[in-house]
């Protein structure tokens, strides 16, 4: 697979073209020694965003348990699924298709897994257009540019956080909500990127308002940073070069002066709990052709404006 630009978006990678389906792998491990040595392979072609694991349940072979495991290795879901294989298998997510087409080149036939070859294939998952618009979480967010920017390559600000009150959007009493705008700022490209959260936390008297209200402001600051990071595209040349930009297209939903319509508000929610971490649904289909890896890149190319395109030759003149 040959892909000369790649953009990466700060959105969960749903693409089946970053994402293999390892099957046949030897019952030999352990969830955590298997989740182990996965990530020791696959993390050398690019970052991963995550590692499914599915162990079949030894008292029923057709009823498989699947563990999820985040970059860091720290358990996310357990959930049961119908299914027929009789041994591990997993799926290896990346956030760029070209790691993931060079793992699948370079280990295909040659990953040997306590004797056993195993099987590796580009997934095939049904998914949504919900799906494909999840903003990442912001552990990932950081993850995502740290690794292509540097630690140093950006940097965030918070422009604005006060208090919000509005029962058009379910702000009522008893409840805390704070309206948060960062500014996300790419080192030494003269780049910037802001976003905006809300969050409403309920709370039942006086001391759990205090708490309500940290919590509120806490939140609000996380999704604005995921909001402003979901309109960055990194752009990653196939020579390992990266650049970036900003996708102006998006919608913005928030002003200057800080007077923005409710109805563009970017998240409002109503929990007593922090979010869960993600989960996903696990399909076990035969894996697709060749055929959507072109029209991701045609998409990918479709994306990219006349100007951008103009901007990225001159950028990459720079290097040459």
């Amino acid at each position: 697979m040959d892909i000369g630009v790649e953009l990466i978006e700060f959105l969960r990678p749903t693409e089946n073209v970053k994402n293999l389906y390892v099957t046949r792998i030897p019952e030999l491990y352990t969830e955590e020694e298997l989740y182990e040595k996965l990530y020791k392979v696959f993390s050398k072609y690019g970052l991963l965003y995550e590692i499914q694991l599915i162990e079949p349940n030894v008292s029923n072979r057709n009823k498989n348990v699947h563990t999820s495991f985040n970059r860091s290795g720290a358990l996310l879901t357990n959930s049961t699924d119908e299914s027929t294989p009789s041994s591990f298998y997993a799926f290896v997510k990346y956030f760029a298709a070209r790691a993931a087409a060079k793992a699948k080149y370079d280990l295909t036939g040659k990953l040997v897994l306590k004797g056993q070859i195993p099987r590796i294939q580009f997934a095939k998952r049904k998914k949504t257009t919900e799906d494909a618009s999840q903003c990442l979480r912001l552990q990932h967010c950081q993850e995502l540019a740290n690794y292509y920017l540097g630690f140093n390559g950006w940097s965030s600000t918070v422009i604005s956080i006060k208090p919000y009150d509005d029962e058009s959007i379910g702000v009522t009493e008893n409840k805390a909500c704070f309206v948060c705008i960062v500014r996300v700022d790419i080192v030494n490209q003269g780049l910037t990127s802001e976003g905006m959260g809300v969050w409403t936390e309920a709370y039942h008297d006086p001391v759990s308002k205090l708490e309500a209200a940290c919590k509120s402001k806490k939140f609000a600051q996380k999704r604005a940073m995921e909001d402003a990071f979901s309109r960055i595209i990194l752009i990653v040349l196939e020579n390992g070069k990266v650049s970036a930009e900003v996708n102006t297209t998006a919608v913005t939903p928030w002003q200057a002066d800080i007077g923005f319509d409710v109805d563009k508000l970017l998240k409002v929610n109503d929990v007593d709990e922090p979010p869960a971490a993600d989960s996903d649904d696990y399909d076990v289909d035969i894996p697709e052709t060749t055929a959507e890896l072109d029209r991701y890149e045609r998409r990918n190319l479709i994306t990219a404006t006349r100007g951008f395109l103009t901007s990225l030759l001159a950028w990459q003149a720079v290097f040459d």
